[in-house]
C-alpha cells in the first residue's frame, strides 16, 4: 500500500497525468451542474465518476487532489448556498477511498472493488459525513436528515456501482492506461 502511495504521488510529475486530472476536474464540474434535485437537501449527481476514474488510473494522491479541487471549483462556478469546507473534506476523502480501493484494478476484480469502494463512500461519506455537514449547515437534527439520505443513497447505490464499474471495465478493456 505504501508503495502504491509513493507511485501515486510521483505520477503527479508527469504532464500527461496532470492533463488527465485537469480533464477529470472539468468533467466533475459539468456533471455537478447536471444535478437532479429530489428535495432541498437531497440531489442525484454522478459527479463522483471522475474522482473514481482518477483513483483507478492514478491512485490515491491524484484522486484526492481532483476531489478537492473539483469541489472548490464547482462551488466557485455555480454556488449553491454558502461554502462549507466540510464538503470539500468529503470530496478529498472520496478520492482517498477510490484511489485506495480501485488503483489499477483489472479484470473481474473491477466489479468487486467497485462495489467495495462505492459502499464505503456511500455509507461513511455520503450518508455519514455529508449528513453531519448538512445538519451543521441547516441546523436540523442529524436523524431528521439521515432517513431521507439513506433512502436516496440506497436507491442510487446499485445504479452508481453498475455505472462506475462498467465505465472502468470498458476503460481497462480498451487499455486506456497503456496509451
Amino acid at each position: 500500500m505504501l508503495k502504491n502511495l509513493i507511485i501515486s504521488a510521483k505520477s503527479l510529475r508527469d504532464t500527461k497525468v496532470l492533463c488527465i486530472c485537469s480533464i477529470m476536474v472539468a468533467m466533475y464540474v459539468v456533471l455537478d451542474m447536471l444535478q437532479i434535485p429530489l428535495a432541498p437537501q437531497i440531489v442525484i449527481s454522478f459527479s463522483f465518476i471522475p474522482i473514481a476514474v482518477t483513483g483507478w488510473m492514478f491512485g490515491i494522491i491524484p484522486a484526492m487532489i481532483v476531489g478537492g479541487i473539483s469541489d472548490i471549483l464547482s462551488f466557485l462556478i455555480k454556488p449553491t448556498g454558502a461554502f462549507f469546507p466540510g464538503f470539500t473534506v468529503t470530496s478529498i476523502l472520496t478520492g482517498a477511498v477510490f484511489g485506495l480501493v480501485l488503483y489499477k484494478a483489472g479484470g473481474k476484480s473491477i466489479w468487486l472493488k467497485s462495489i467495495l469502494s462505492k459502499l464505503l463512500v456511500t455509507i461513511l461519506l455520503n450518508i455519514g459525513l455529508n449528513t453531519l455537514w448538512t445538519s451543521i449547515l441547516t441546523g436540523k437534527a442529524y436523524i431528521a436528515i439521515l432517513y431521507g439520505r439513506i433512502v436516496k443513497n440506497a436507491v442510487m447505490l446499485p445504479v452508481e456501482i453498475i455505472l462506475m464499474a462498467l465505465l472502468i471495465f470498458l476503460l481497462s478493456k480498451h487499455k486506456v492506461l497503456n496509451k
